[in-house]
């Protein structure tokens, strides 16, 4: 009986591995990597390689597919999913397909992770979670990615928004950063905030909704519980060894 019960638990896991993936949207999420440096709680701040420090840009930190409203899980109603998840564990990355793509990859989807600074082996794990849910193969998942940051640009589109820019003194309305976005792109984002050590709230992620043809943005149908205050700071980079391993 206990092996029965496992084979019906492994079914769904099964199925997955070669079907197409429903979803709805793609959240194209982007990180100011100033901020996660400075984070109260931050551990985790380091650049590969070492001897060339990120551009003052926001880097992707992914390109998830999600729902447009959460679903009961398969395992209980009250475990409930978002997004759909590793959807074929034997489909792993092959470095050789993104060759092409690596001086992209590095310059605008880093890894700041000090536990790992192999990017590839970063880049592997949002291709097994994510990637393998997107219906693309895995040259046009990262592509896709990286065409949407070049179209729409943040770091640009904040600044030409009446000069909103990286700044340890400003404190700019999230109203602000939040319309200029929507105003470049016809897309409200959500944002995600976070404290530095000094209690300071400040811009963290940028979550972009695109649609299923991987270019467009839409309306989120889905809205992040919020993170911010209706002030927050835009901190600039420091870039020393204070910040950057």
């Amino acid at each position: 009986m206990k092996k029965l019960h496992l084979a019906v638990l492994l079914l769904p896991l099964a199925a997955l591995a070669g079907a197409a993936t429903d979803f709805d949207f793609f959240f194209h999420v982007q990180l100011w990597p100033a901020s996660h440096c400075s984070g109260a709680d931050s551990e985790d701040c380091c650049y590969v390689p070492v001897d060339d420090k990120p551009p003052a840009d926001f880097t992707i930190a992914g390109f998830r597919p999600n729902y447009a409203s959460c679903q009961p899980g398969w395992l209980t109603s009250n475990d409930l999913q978002c997004w759909p998840a590793s959807c074929n564990v034997t489909d792993s990355l092959h470095p050789s397909l993104i060759r092409d793509l690596n001086r992209g990859l590095l310059d605008n989807w880093q890894s700041l992770s000090c536990e790992n600074r192999n990017p590839m082996d970063f880049w592997s794990e949002e291709w097994s979670q994510h990637g393998t849910c997107s219906n693309m193969d895995q040259h046009s998942y990262f592509r896709a990615a990286l065409d949407f940051k070049a179209r729409f640009n943040l770091t640009r589109i904040l600044l030409n928004a009446g000069g909103i820019v990286p700044s340890n003194e400003n404190i700019y309305e999230l109203s602000r950063i939040r319309d200029a976005v929507t105003e470049a792109t016809g897309s409200a984002p959500n944002v995600e905030c976070n404290w530095n050590e000094e209690g300071d709230m400040q811009l963290y992620l940028v979550h972009q909704c695109v649609g299923l043809d991987r270019r467009s943005p839409v309306h989120c149908p889905r809205q992040l519980e919020a993170s911010c205050t209706d002030e927050i700071k835009f901190p600039e980079f420091q870039i020393n060894d204070d910040y950057y391993g």
